[in-house]
């Protein structure tokens, strides 16, 4: 059994990423430019200075990805004061789970802290988590391993001891080059072709990550 779960935040706790989408087409088209999924998995799950850099080597330098950004933000805040944030499906059993297993969790994060805590405070998650890492508290973002073994030092574990919760490509490969056991939470992505190998299991909802730590406990 593992002695620690890390979880991403959106589109793993948080039922937000098919809302980002939406704003970030939304926004581009306010710009003329056409976003779509397929650009959006490119860059999914870095912090905005990275994804600056991947979007400019996809659209060029004729558009402002910090204007855009920053549009796509109003729309989500928006949204988000219109309908509050919606959380993943059985993801707070999932967590009372953990707890009464004696699992330590942790959120790793592209975010920022203050949004991070702001949202994980809104819908009352914040007191299941033992570490919570930002996307500004690390040097280098997804898909750089930086974020997950920030946590894995905070939780003084080895990667080994931890399973890690991700639904993007950039998440799934920091998680791996970590050294952590990675399980994919489906979400607007089904699958990654090039990095299936990479992935242990893959999770629609918590209910199923249940019965697969109850099945590993059986086992070890």
């Amino acid at each position: 059994m593992y002695k620690a779960v890390l979880f991403d935040m959106d589109g793993v706790i948080f039922d937000t990423e098919r809302i980002l989408m939406k704003c970030w087409i939304e926004a581009g088209k306010k710009f003329g430019l056409d976003i779509s999924n397929e650009h959006l998995s490119k860059f999914r799950g870095t912090t905005a200075n990275v994804g600056e850099k991947i979007f400019r080597e996809m659209f060029g330098n004729d558009y402002n990805f910090f204007e855009i950004r920053k549009l796509r933000e109003e729309l989500k805040d928006k949204y988000i004061e219109e309908n509050k944030i919606p959380v993943k499906n059985t993801i707070e059993e999932f967590l009372k789970y953990l707890k009464q297993k004696g699992i330590k969790t942790a959120i790793a994060t592209s975010s920022s802290e203050d949004i991070a805590k702001k949202y994980l405070e809104m819908v009352g998650f914040i007191d299941y988590f033992d570490v919570i890492i930002c996307g500004d508290m690390i040097e280098k973002s997804k898909p750089e391993p930086d974020i997950y073994l920030k946590a894995l030092e905070k939780l003084n574990l080895k990667p080994e001891d931890a399973v890690v919760f991700e639904d993007s490509r950039n998440g799934i490969l920091a998680g791996y080059s970590a050294g952590c056991d990675v399980i994919m939470v489906v979400d607007i992505d089904e699958s990654y072709q090039d990095i299936e190998d990479k992935i242990i299991f893959k999770i629609y909802n918590y209910d199923e990550a249940i019965e697969y730590f109850d099945k590993i406990g059986r086992t070890n």
